[in-house]
């Protein structure tokens, strides 16, 4: 398994969703339809109203390697480039 640091910036994030059927397990849409990351076991009406307000999103993940194709692939389907993909011990930029 890895890691990425995934990171949303929510004032971008227009809700289209089309990232979501690429990583249902980790991205989902709140009710403003901005788009969030989820890690496993997260009560997702807390997650809601945890993030319901911030600008921008970060999460650390452990992926697969499936896993981490996914996360890439719904970041290249957002429209507006509002998910960023992050080395999490280099800080490098991997997305876009």
């Amino acid at each position: 398994m890895g890691k990425l640091k995934v990171v949303v910036d929510r004032t971008l994030c227009e809700g289209i969703g089309v990232c979501v059927p690429e990583a249902p397990k980790y991205i989902v849409l709140d009710k403003r339809h901005k788009a969030v990351i989820v890690k496993p076991g997260d009560n997702i009406e807390e997650l809601f109203a945890k993030v319901s307000e911030l600008k921008r999103q970060e999460a650390i993940l452990d992926l697969t390697i499936d896993e981490e194709e996914d996360i890439f692939r719904a970041a290249e389907a957002c429209p507006v480039k509002a998910i960023f993909i992050y080395d999490p011990e280099t800080g490098e930029q991997l997305y876009p």
